[in-house]
């Protein structure tokens, strides 16, 4: 399993890493943004790694213990602000979010991340967590699992979803991914299926986010980020879909109005062509960049 970070040259560029200055990677993941980060840091520098996925702290210890500077806290990045108090982080010089789930969760087939594996729905970034994706898909009900699909993803097919889930389930519960892609294929059409996105990439990306309460996540997050970074440090988010772009840059705008930052660039920053054609999974990727004032 291979974790390729997106966008790195962009994020560490933008980030605009001092070596004595402290940075916090609130989605360590793979640890390729941190490892960045932390070789542009003298000894002086801190680097304080997050992950919700405590998993994700077997990479930070084979691979950072030769960074005494470096430290791994498992938390869900929602809990910034309690974080840099725990800690006594005194000044903070950058922030990074890299929203994308890691590819090691998406290839660890026991998660139920991927419809490419048959495997429990669970899709939980953290095994504390009481919900899990069979919870909602076995008890939540038609009008709920609709607005989900649709709330999540946009998934035109929100509502014919929802009503064959509840449906199938009447007679058995959906344990298994591939069960649920069968019903998602079943009530949608033919030429749904043929497009070059996966049918049920959009259900998927809807339980997933619903089952870690994502978007009130990042929101709670990046608010956080605002408020605790120090005047002229950086805040780098990448996105990975619609919903995740819209809801950045209705945060930054507002932030931006009460000019408590102001946008290093005015619209988001791509991958390059080379890069989404080394790493299919970054082709949807957008990088904003905003600075305290």
């Amino acid at each position: 399993m291979k974790h390729i970070p997106v966008m790195s040259d962009e994020t560490i560029k933008y980030l605009n890493v001092k070596k004595n200055g402290t940075y916090i990677d609130c989605t360590f993941g793979g640890g390729g943004h941190s490892i960045r980060i932390i070789k542009n840091l003298s000894s002086k520098g801190k680097l304080f790694a997050l992950d919700w996925d405590c998993e994700t702290e077997k990479l930070f210890t084979e691979n950072f213990s030769s960074y005494k500077n470096a430290k791994f806290i498992c938390c869900n990045f929602a809990e910034l602000s309690a974080i840099v108090k725990e800690y006594n982080i005194k000044k903070i010089d950058g922030v990074l979010f890299d929203l994308g789930f890691s590819s090691l969760q998406i290839d660890n087939y026991s998660r139920g991340f991927s419809f490419n594996f048959d495997a429990p729905l669970d899709m939980r970034y953290n095994a504390n967590n009481p919900v899990t994706a069979d919870k909602i898909v076995n008890t939540y009900n038609e009008k709920k699992l609709a607005k989900i699909f649709l709330d999540n993803a946009c998934e035109r097919f929100a509502e014919k979803i929802a009503k064959a889930i509840v449906t199938h389930r009447v007679q058995k519960n959906i344990s298994k991914t591939y069960e649920l892609v069968e019903i998602i294929r079943a009530a949608t059409p033919y030429w749904y299926h043929r497009r070059k996105i996966h049918f049920a990439t959009k259900t998927f990306q809807a339980l997933r986010i619903a089952v870690n309460n994502e978007l009130e996540n990042i929101e709670k997050g990046i608010l956080s980020a605002i408020n605790l970074v120090s005047p002229c440090a950086r805040i780098v988010v990448i996105s990975f879909h619609s919903i995740e772009h819209r809801l950045l840059k209705n945060i930054f705008k507002e932030a931006v109005k009460k000019k408590i930052i102001k946008l290093v660039e005015k619209k988001p920053i791509f991958p390059l062509e080379s890069e989404r054609a080394e790493n299919p999974r970054s082709r949807s990727a957008q990088l904003r960049v905003v600075e305290k004032i």
